[in-house]
């Protein structure tokens, strides 16, 4: 088989982008099939692209009435997979954009888990989302003490999953406490603690993975 062509989705409108995005038809599980954005090379314009997800983030209801729940999950996967070029984890990280605007995107995730995850629950996809684009300082390739843009979205991200921490779904706080424990953030601690101590009837599976979280154990 020959290489897939390259797409050119630099001018995408919103309404197209979306579509790119989740308008796919879903493989089954018996079809052993990988997903479409594991090999979709693709041009685009970063910054439209990174405002594309931040009208997304914003506001993502109405995806709940466009889409199945399958197509959902396999959408989200992509927006945040290293494999496609222009996912949010990717075009977060292109300092070739203005800082300010890829911040403003980070920030708008508290919405995304707000007004879609904490209504619709996608179990595998978004509790993964903060490890796809905490992972960086888990695993070395970012470090805070270097300063700069590891210092800088490391604080934005920790802010962002301090709200999320504070939503009231069980859902959201587990996935926030899954990328606080791969953000190696030095305030993770104290921030842990205070959410226990304002949930003190934490079932105790919870309460052990949030412990696990604040010791940078979570897998």
């Amino acid at each position: 088989m020959g290489q897939p062509a390259i797409l050119d989705i630099s001018r995408f409108p919103f309404e197209e982008f979306i579509n790119f995005l989740f308008d796919r038809e879903v493989p089954l599980e018996s079809e052993k099939r990988d997903p479409w954005y594991w090999d979709a090379p693709v041009t685009f314009d970063p910054e439209l692209v990174c405002l594309h997800y931040l009208r997304l983030f914003n506001e993502p209801q109405f995806l709940l009435q466009r889409f199945s729940r399958a197509q959902l999950e396999q959408g989200v996967w992509a927006i945040e997979s290293p494999t496609l070029e222009c996912s949010v984890a990717e075009v977060i990280s292109i300092k070739n954009l203005p800082f300010l605007l890829r911040e403003r995107c980070v920030r708008s995730m508290f919405h995304l888990f707000e007004r879609l995850f904490a209504i619709e629950p996608l179990e595998t996809s978004a509790h993964m989302w903060w490890d796809c684009l905490c992972y960086d300082w888990h695993c070395g390739n970012r470090n805070r003490l270097l300063g700069g843009e590891d210092l800088l979205m490391q604080d934005v991200m920790f802010e962002t999953l301090s709200s999320i921490l504070a939503l009231d779904s069980e859902f959201c706080q587990r996935a926030a406490l899954h990328g606080l424990g791969h953000l190696h953030h030095p305030a993770t601690e104290q921030l842990i603690q205070q959410y226990l101590n304002r949930h003190p009837s934490l079932d105790q599976e919870l309460r052990e993975y949030a412990l696990a979280a604040a010791r940078f154990e979570v897998m």
